[in-house]
């Protein structure tokens, strides 16, 4: 596993923002695959092997939500963070809580917060896989 690349899907409507993310992101080990709006992130994440979504919430043609939604129907446990300027708005959505959402992060954030958060849950998920195999 350590010589495949380590994906992240990007999804972010900001250019600006998601170039941080992917730099910081790169810096780190991790391939960035970027997509500015929810229903490319979809077709993205049906087309590659990503360990883990961070996910703006407000985007063109698909929000954060609706692209968990649409994951979580075919991957249930694969770590998926949300983005958005409106955190106390979808903190206390019960949509949220059933969708299994890893973090939710407020804007503005810390890229490096958003990359140490991604690391723990994919390590988090490397060892539950491991346990149960």
């Amino acid at each position: 596993m350590s010589d495949s690349p380590k994906k992240i899907l990007i999804a972010e409507d900001n250019p600006g923002l998601a170039r941080v993310l992917s730099f910081k992101f790169k810096s780190c080990g991790f391939t960035p695959i970027t997509c500015g709006d929810g229903q490319l992130a979809w077709e993205m994440f049906q087309q590659e092997d990503v360990l883990a979504v961070v996910s703006d919430q407000e985007m063109p043609r698909m929000s954060g939500v609706e692209l968990c939604t649409m994951i979580r129907d075919v991957d249930a446990q694969i770590p998926f963070f949300l983005v958005t300027g409106r955190q106390l708005e979808l903190s206390s959505s019960d949509a949220v809580a059933a969708l299994n959402i890893t973090n939710i992060f407020a804007k503005p954030f810390s890229p490096g917060s958003v990359v140490s958060a991604v690391e723990s849950a994919i390590a988090g998920s490397v060892n539950a896989e491991a346990t149960t195999t």
